[in-house]
């Protein structure tokens, strides 16, 4: 199971390179998000989850909706149009650090430990392996495409220790479902606003696609990841970290013919290095929330 949510969201960035040929990065989100609350709420139907939905909660899952969905989603997908799909899997996978620097700072249960900042040196470092001393040329479109996802990552960061003070009270899934409601509803105007009136002309490549990444990636694989955090627990569940920017990059290279040359290899191995520390090196919480479920963490949603 590990394996296979891996690889749903691993070959997510496969799936928005290949779209990107026929429709707009914020045409992917609408579509990405519209098959996943499908995919999501049929199952919270079927299981007959139920949230007790708030005025607060609509806010707070708004908030949700653009830093956890809309925003990234839109960000990699933009970023995408730049740089390989392969590529964009690893930096993705920089969340883990992104987040163990705002829970540091954000969280009293939370503390930057020696390993964690070693971690947090290490994935750096592997970015700037993998992108280059070129990070800084904003006026780089390959640049800025990579800073995007950088940007997504960060903010997968700030949703994942947002969500930390709402899973105490509710069901992960049913929030899921209504998070991704709240996204597509709010992503219909955007479309509007950014491309008019969008046509639908698509290949049966990126209408697969499309299916693939909202009923799978967007979709399915929540609902996967939380079943394997009540069968395995939360540690051993967050190694699906390493397994996306590994078939990221595969894919990338068997279906795109993506090249993967020394700087990908050690920026990836670095990276993943740090986030692994990060992960390991969790300080003993002195302070404990008392509304937190800590079996039940944010997932990366690529």
């Amino acid at each position: 199971m590990l394996l296979l949510i891996g690889s749903i969201w691993g070959s997510s960035f496969l799936f928005m390179k290949v779209l990107l040929d026929d429709i707009s990065p914020i045409e992917i989100v609408a579509g990405r998000l519209f098959f996943g609350m499908l995919a999501i709420g049929l199952f919270v139907g079927w299981r007959r989850i139920r949230v007790r939905v708030t005025p607060l909660l609509i806010v707070q899952m708004s908030f949700l909706a653009f830093i956890g969905n809309i925003i990234p989603f839109g960000l990699i997908a933009w970023g995408e149009e730049h740089i390989d799909s392969g590529i964009a899997g690893v930096l993705n996978s920089t969340m883990p650090i992104f987040t163990a620097i705002l829970a540091a700072i954000f969280l009293a249960e939370e503390r930057i430990t020696p390993m964690r900042l070693a971690g947090i040196a290490l994935g750096f470092a592997g970015v700037l392996a993998l992108t280059g001393v070129d990070i800084v040329n904003v006026t780089d479109s390959s640049v800025l495409g990579q800073l995007a996802v950088i940007g997504a990552a960060f903010c997968y960061g700030i949703g994942a220790v947002y969500t930390r003070s709402l899973l105490g009270s509710h069901d992960p899934v049913s929030l899921a479902s209504l998070q991704i409601t709240l996204a597509m509803v709010l992503t219909i105007p955007l479309v509007f606003i950014i491309e008019g009136s969008p046509g639908y002309g698509m290949s049966a490549e990126s209408v697969l696609s499309l299916l693939g990444l909202g009923v799978l990636g967007t979709g399915l694989a929540y609902v996967l990841f939380y079943w394997l955090i009540d069968n395995i627990g939360s540690v051993r569940s967050s190694l699906v970290t390493y397994v996306v920017p590994v078939i990221a990059l595969f894919l990338g290279w068997l279906v795109l013919d993506e090249g993967i040359g020394l700087n990908v290899i050690l920026g990836s191995a670095l990276i993943i290095g740090g986030v692994a520390s990060v992960m390991r090196g969790q300080a003993p919480s002195s302070v404990r929330p008392t509304n937190v479920r800590e079996e039940n963490p944010s997932p990366q949603n690529p």
